[in-house]
């Protein structure tokens, strides 16, 4: 599903109604990029004799970067990766699922070799309209010897993140226990605090959702066949504000960011 997204990690919303905080909660929050504390956990990967080796992929993988498909086990969201060397500073990151084109990711290294940008395109969201997002990671440690301009160990930054509207955004309304979201992106659930799991409908990954209280916040945990992958800690700050921590079970990441009432 898509998430709010500044790094392609996923986010999302979701809320409780206690009658103090229903007030808060409901309307529609866009995710504010220029506050994103990032995970600082480097992505790693090599393109060297024509091979793409991601080894802080969960789990790691290796593909040859021939720009045909090739399979790739254990993700929720697609099954197959190509990899093309466009230039000496560019790759390109196809992901497909069932044989369909799901996702292109551009990534490209800046001439001085520091900066890595992301352009990623997709439609695989429950509108089926096409997004476009950029983001940016920059350079720690050496650059692998002999590999392709973009290998190496890259960490997030928030520098030069421009993200789709509909990544950034989901709508919540509520009532008694009932919670309702929907994404940007279409996809959307009505689950209750404290309840039984439902469907997250529209999910690529047919992922579904369960509610709890923490605190005067709201946790979310996602699961994808059955096997928790995501939980989402949201506490309204005041009546415009809520703050959202993101944390990715399967990549062991953690990113957070300031949510805005629009």
């Amino acid at each position: 599903m898509n998430r709010f997204n500044v790094a392609l990690s996923f986010l999302t919303l979701v809320a409780s109604v206690p009658a103090h905080a229903a007030g808060q909660i409901d309307g529609t929050w866009k995710a504010d990029t220029a506050t994103a504390k990032l995970s600082t956990k480097p992505d790693v990967f090599v393109v060297k004799d024509g091979v793409y080796d991601c080894t802080s992929c969960t789990p790691p993988y290796k593909i040859a970067a021939d720009g045909q498909p090739h399979p790739v086990a254990g993700r929720d969201y697609w099954d197959a990766a190509a990899v093309t060397v466009l230039d000496a500073s560019t790759l390109e990151w196809k992901r497909f699922r069932k044989g369909v084109l799901v996702g292109t990711t551009k990534v490209a290294a800046s001439n001085d070799g520091r900066m890595l940008t992301y352009t990623s395109v997709s439609a695989d969201n429950a509108s089926g309209k096409t997004t476009t997002s950029t983001s940016m990671s920059k350079r720690v440690g050496t650059a692998p010897v002999g590999g392709h301009a973009a290998s190496g160990s890259w960490v997030a930054v928030n520098d030069g993140a421009q993200i789709a509207e509909e990544n950034l955004t989901a709508t919540i309304t509520t009532s008694g226990k009932a919670v309702t979201l929907t994404l940007g992106t279409g996809e959307h659930y009505t689950a209750e605090l404290g309840g039984p799991k439902v469907a997250f409908m529209g999910d690529k990954a047919n992922a579904m959702v369960a509610l709890t209280k923490a605190g005067g916040g709201f946790v979310e945990t996602d699961y994808v066949g059955g096997k928790a992958v995501g939980t989402y800690t949201y506490m309204p700050v005041n009546a415009t504000t809520m703050t959202l921590k993101a944390v990715n079970l399967k990549a062991g990441t953690t990113d957070e960011f300031t949510l805005r009432k629009q």
